[in-house]
């Protein structure tokens, strides 16, 4: 990311004239990028100077996410990228499509996080869960205070689960709004014929 910034003359030729396309920036993995340094936002203000229009994509294994603890923890983390980041922003639980069903169907729980089911799934009663039980409850309620985080499941094999997740971004940067209203060559109005047209006869 830092050889980006420093080379911002080379990656605005790389870019290119990029007007209807989607260009992606696969980012690293490490959270400190985007909760405790500022080089993602000095690269999101670059292209934005740029004119681009910039979404960002949280992706998160759904494997990873099917246990009530580790779901709190990927919750506070995509809560800390959005805040952080001041972008339109839309969180992904990938590899659906690997799930079992009985993990699909906790999961479904979880897509809309609710503190209190959440903060239920984590009490269970061991040494550790009851020592930051107080933690654990101050973490929920800033989740909850926040209300927005969300998780939208990705199946690579479903098209029309892809397809939606595309125009859900693209409504998200106004994709395409400032397309000119394209008329065809051979449109004939009728009404102009009937009523502003005069028969010399």
């Amino acid at each position: 990311m830092e050889y980006l910034l420093e080379n911002r003359d080379w990656l605005e030729e790389q870019l290119g004239d990029a007007d209807d396309d989607y260009i992606l920036f696969d980012c690293p993995g490490q959270i400190e990028l985007y909760t405790h340094m500022k080089v993602m936002c000095q690269l999101i203000e670059q292209l934005q100077q740029w004119n681009f229009r910039i979404c960002g994509v949280f992706l998160i294994d759904s494997q990873f996410m099917v246990d009530g603890a580790k779901f709190l923890s990927g919750t506070m983390a995509a809560l800390s990228v959005m805040v952080n980041l001041e972008i339109p922003h839309i969180n992904i639980l990938t590899k659906m499509d690997l799930l079992s069903k009985t993990a699909r169907n906790q999961l479904d729980s979880f897509l809309e996080p609710d503190p209190h089911s959440l903060l239920a799934d984590v009490h269970n009663g061991s040494k550790w869960s009851q020592k930051y039980r107080s933690l654990t409850e101050s973490i929920g309620n800033i989740i909850e205070d926040y209300s927005l985080v969300k998780f939208y499941p990705l199946n690579m094999k479903d098209e029309e689960n892809v397809a939606d997740l595309l125009l859900t971004i693209d409504n998200m940067i106004q994709y395409g709004e400032e397309a000119d209203v394209k008329i065809r060559d051979d449109f004939e109005c009728d009404d102009d014929d009937e009523n502003g047209r005069t028969d010399n006869g």
